[in-house]
C-alpha cells in the first residue's frame, strides 16, 4: 500500500514537473509577430531588416509581408528579386487583385474582403512613403505642384478607411472595433493617407500654402526650423554631394505617446511638401514644427495604436552615419539626445506588438 502511495506521489511529481517544463516552453518560444508592409521598396524592406537586425525594433521573429497592387508589377519583381537574391524566408508578397473606384473607396467594395484578411492575419501594418493624394478625395482642387500617386495606388486609402472609419461614411463599422489593440503606423505620406482616409484634408504646399515662398531660392533661406524638404536639387541639379533629407525639430505634445521622457524637442529627419490640415475622424495633433504651423505626429483618440509621423525614423542611415549636409550645405548630427528619440520610438513600437 505504501509503495502503491509512493508511486502515484511520485507520478504527480513527473507529471507536474512535466506540465512545468512544456508550460516554461511554450511561453519562452518566441512569438512571431507578422507585419504588413504597405506598397514598400525593396529599400524599405531592407531598412526594417536593419532596425531588426540591429535590434532597434525589438523583435524576436518577425516576419514581413509586402502588400501590393497586382498591377504594381515592376515593384513586385523588384521585391521577389531582393527575397531571391538574399534568401530571405522572412519576407513575402501579397497582392491585391481587385480596382477601386474613386467614388467607392469609403464603402463596402469588391477588396473589403482582402482587407479584411490582411487585417485577420497580421499583428500590425506600417503605411510608407511615396508621392501625393488625390485632393479629390478631401474636395479640394489639385496645385500645381501636387505629385498624384499612381491609380493603383488608391487602394491604400480605402483599407485605412475599413480599418479606422472616417467622416465620409458615419455608419461604417470599422474592422479595429474587433481589436482595438491593432497597430498602424503611418510614415510621411502613410499619415496623410491616415488622416484623409478618416475624412481629414491636406496643405498640398507647404511652402506656398503655410510660409508664401513660392521660389526654391525663398525656400532655402528661410530658417531650417520652416523647411521640410531639401530644395537644393531642384535649383542647380547638384551631383549627389548633399543629402535629399532635411533636418529640424519636432515639438512633442507632453503626455502623448511620443513624450518619452527626453527633450520634448527632438531632431528628426524628413522630405514632405504636405501636412495635415483638417484632422480626420478621431485624430488628434501629437507634434509639430516648432512654430507649430506643421503637423509633425497625429494620434487616434479611439484606438490607442494607431499613429503618424511625418518624419522619418526608418532611414538606416539615421543610425549609421554621424554627420549629414542640410539644405544650406551645413553639416548638421544628432546628438544622444536625438539618437535616444528614435530608438525609444522603436521600442516603443516594439511593445506594442508584444501586447
Amino acid at each position: 500500500m505504501k509503495a502503491t502511495t509512493k508511486r502515484l506521489v511520485n507520478m504527480k511529481k513527473i507529471g507536474l514537473i512535466i506540465f512545468i517544463v512544456f508550460f516554461i516552453s511554450g511561453f519562452c518560444q518566441a512569438k512571431v509577430i507578422k507585419i504588413g508592409l504597405i506598397n514598400p521598396t525593396p529599400q524599405n524592406i531592407e531598412k526594417l531588416l536593419f532596425l531588426k537586425e540591429n535590434e532597434i525594433i525589438n523583435i524576436d521573429s518577425l516576419e514581413i509581408i509586402g502588400i501590393y497592387h497586382i498591377n504594381q508589377r515592376e515593384s513586385i519583381e523588384r521585391t521577389n528579386v531582393l527575397i531571391s537574391n538574399n534568401k530571405l524566408d522572412n519576407v513575402s508578397v501579397l497582392t491585391i487583385k481587385h480596382q477601386i473606384p474613386l467614388d467607392s473607396l469609403f464603402l463596402t467594395n469588391a477588396c473589403t474582403n482582402e482587407f479584411k484578411d490582411i487585417f485577420q492575419n497580421t499583428d500590425g501594418l506600417i503605411f510608407l512613403g511615396g508621392a501625393d493624394i488625390s485632393p479629390t478625395l478631401y474636395n479640394e482642387e489639385t496645385f500645381v505642384t501636387t505629385n498624384l500617386i499612381p491609380g493603383e495606388r488608391n487602394w491604400e486609402i480605402s483599407f485605412l478607411f475599413h480599418l479606422l472609419g472616417g467622416y465620409q461614411n458615419p455608419k461604417y463599422i470599422p474592422f479595429l472595433e474587433q481589436n482595438p489593440n491593432y497597430l498602424i503606423l503611418g510614415i510621411c505620406l502613410g499619415m496623410q493617407e491616415m488622416n484623409v482616409a478618416s475624412g481629414g484634408t491636406l496643405y498640398q504646399d507647404i511652402p506656398f500654402q503655410i510660409y508664401k515662398k513660392k521660389t526654391y531660392e525663398s525656400i532655402i533661406n528661410q530658417d531650417i526650423e520652416k523647411q521640410h524638404k531639401n530644395y537644393q536639387s531642384w535649383i542647380n541639379n547638384w551631383n549627389g554631394e548633399k543629402s535629399v533629407l532635411h533636418f529640424h525639430h519636432i515639438k512633442i505634445t507632453p503626455n502623448t505617446m511620443l513624450d518619452f521622457g527626453l527633450s520634448q524637442n527632438p531632431f528628426v529627419t524628413s522630405v514632405h511638401h504636405q501636412s495635415v490640415k483638417k484632422t480626420g475622424k478621431n485624430f488628434r495633433v501629437i507634434a509639430t514644427s516648432l512654430d507649430k504651423k506643421v503637423v509633425e505626429a497625429i494620434a487616434n483618440t479611439k484606438f490607442k495604436n494607431v499613429y503618424g509621423v511625418q518624419f522619418h525614423p526608418e532611414f538606416s542611415i539615421l543610425y549609421e552615419q554621424k554627420e549629414f549636409k542640410d539644405s544650406k550645405n551645413n553639416t548638421v548630427s544628432f546628438n544622444n539626445n536625438d539618437k535616444q528619440f528614435l530608438k525609444y520610438f522603436w521600442n516603443n513600437f516594439s511593445l506594442i506588438l508584444y501586447d
